[in-house]
């Protein structure tokens, strides 16, 4: 049995679609014998050039333990998979279980949006919060009762400057 490693382009519109798509390809592999290495799933990409009128693509990386039946087998199911754009098989010397540079690359690139996204999200409940110098940071619905006190007083003067009672 020889390592080798795959790389899907797969139709962004069928992206839902791929787990299973995936899942069949691993038990075609293990029903044979061979072995699932690593399965990365990259994520939607901008691609290079457009193939077949798309410019984005699902992105997936795999790296297995085959025979060279099974690989035949695996690589006519991507012919006539039409969610499958492109693929790419490359034969390895040895298996590859750490996670790849795209991978690690596209998570940081995540990662990276999800922290700023938080830090606009914090600026923003920062920005709606009411700051007095003098108290310090406060919610307005913490603030209310005291308005609320303030203006119950403010009826009763004015009611007992009306002579109402």
């Amino acid at each position: 049995m020889r390592h080798y490693e795959v790389v899907l382009l797969v139709h962004p519109d069928q992206s839902d679609q791929l787990s299973d798509m995936l899942k069949r390809y691993q038990d075609l592999v293990t029903k044979n014998g061979g072995n699932i290495h690593r399965v990365e799933d990259i994520g939607r990409l901008q691609l290079a050039y457009t193939i077949k009128d798309m410019h984005k693509a699902h992105y997936v990386l795999m790296n297995l333990e085959c025979d060279g039946k099974t690989l035949s087998e695996i690589e006519s199911s991507f012919e006539f998979n039409d969610s499958i754009m492109r693929h790419l098989v490359v034969r390895m010397t040895k298996a590859e279980t750490s996670p790849s540079k795209l991978f690690l690359l596209h998570n940081k690139d995540a990662e990276q949006k999800r922290n700023k996204d938080a830090e606009q999200k914090r600026n923003k409940d920062a920005e709606q919060k009411q700051i007095d110098p003098e108290i310090g940071d406060k919610d307005k619905t913490a603030d209310q009762p005291d308005k609320m006190k303030l203006v119950e007083a403010t009826d009763q003067d004015t009611s007992k400057d009306l002579g109402v009672k």
